[in-house]
């Protein structure tokens, strides 16, 4: 027979089964672990991107609401800034159309009492002129 149970067989399966409980305790089981504990690790890091990429989806569209609102509220502003601005270059033509309108008033009023001056004063050149015209003509007349 080509095996035989003898006492180097058992020798050798107690010499094995020690050999592998030695390489268990001294090296797959401390690889396995930190292999787990690595990959534990790896799983709680996309665990955490996952999370993150949420997060910042999240934050982009609430960016995008600020942005939003914020351009919608410049838009406003910008409008109501227009119409004051509107509204104030009314006030100020009307203003100035009133300033105006009282100046050519005093104008005019100065001009007619100045032309009411110039008429009374040349009331008095223009009898004396007639006065000297008529006693010319007349004294003309009478040397003819």
């Amino acid at each position: 027979m080509l095996l035989t149970l003898d006492g180097t067989f058992i020798a050798q399966i107690l010499n094995f089964v020690v050999f592998w409980m030695l390489l268990n305790w001294l090296f797959i089981a401390p690889t396995r672990r930190a292999i787990e504990a690595r990959q534990r690790a790896i799983a709680k890091l996309h665990a955490d991107a996952n999370t993150a990429r949420a997060q910042a989806r999240a934050l982009e569209a609430e960016a995008a609401g600020l942005l939003d609102a914020a351009r919608r509220r410049t838009d406003e502003i910008m409008r109501e800034g227009a119409a004051k601005a509107a509204s104030s270059a009314k006030e100020i033509e009307r203003l100035a159309a009133e300033e105006a309108a009282a100046t050519v008033a005093l104008a005019q009023a100065k001009v007619a009492t100045e032309r009411a001056d110039a008429a009374a004063k040349q009331g008095v050149f223009v009898n004396e002129l007639a006065r000297s015209m008529a006693h010319r003509a007349l004294g003309a007349e009478s040397a003819v």
